[in-house]
């Protein structure tokens, strides 16, 4: 976690408490414009020894010397595709991206007064955005953060339930309703769109094993009753 010159104790301490609250244990805090004192340590709580342990630097260089994925935090997002910078996913998808990140990773949370500059999201591989109202969508420094911390946590910790389907079953489910398209005798691109939905559906869907293995035994009967019919006699 990169904090690039935050501005009030308060927001310093908020965010330690968030980083131990979601087992994030390595501070930066860039050319802070306040000291780490009684109001940071208040607002820590149990996230103290995070404060402790903060590294000061004065530059954002030296901060991210042996990062190898930097992420960017911006209220602004772009509505234009040629605006690079502004281009921005949102923490759930940022999760997702990261969970299959390979080396170090260090998300910089800019000033609480104007954010992140265009020169400092230069360095920056990955830009994430929280949608919030466009009524008043800038949000806290600390509240950004412990939303970004909490889609981070929520993936790395996710155990997965005896409840839930292997990927190799809802492969096999896919592979048979593709077969049954194919006995539709569906024009090539209406199969390929139909077993495109089919794979999102399974991908979006909270399916349980038991539901994969009904569904497979309806489509299996289906397919196996469909072929007899079109064997010649």
């Amino acid at each position: 976690m990169v904090l690039v010159q935050p501005e009030k104790e308060g927001n310093i301490g908020s965010i330690a408490r968030a980083m131990r609250n979601f087992g994030l244990t390595d501070l930066y805090l860039v050319a802070p414009q306040v000291s780490i004192g009684d109001e940071a340590y208040r607002y820590a709580t149990r996230g103290k020894e995070i404060l402790e342990k903060a590294c000061i630097v004065q530059g954002l260089s030296e901060a991210l010397m042996e990062i190898d994925l930097v992420v960017g935090t911006t209220a602004i997002v772009s509505r234009s595709t040629s605006n690079l910078l502004r281009i921005a996913l949102d923490p759930e998808r940022l999760s997702r991206r990261l969970v299959e990140a390979t080396g170090s990773v260090a998300l910089l949370f800019g000033r609480e007064s104007s954010g992140l500059t265009n020169s400092e999201l230069q360095r920056c591989n990955v830009v994430v955005n929280i949608p919030a109202s466009e009524d008043y969508n800038v949000l806290n420094v600390a509240t950004a953060a412990s939303i970004v911390f909490y889609e981070l946590f929520k993936l790395r910790s996710r155990i997965p339930s005896e409840l839930e389907p292997s990927r190799e079953s809802l492969e096999l489910l896919a592979r048979i309703f593709a077969e049954l398209t194919g006995i539709a005798d569906l024009p090539s691109h209406r199969r390929r769109l139909a077993d495109r939905a089919f794979r999102n559906v399974l991908a979006k869907s909270a399916i349980s094993k038991r539901e994969v293995s009904l569904i497979m035994g309806v489509l299996r009967r289906t397919r196996d009753q469909s072929t007899q019919k079109r064997k010649p006699v």
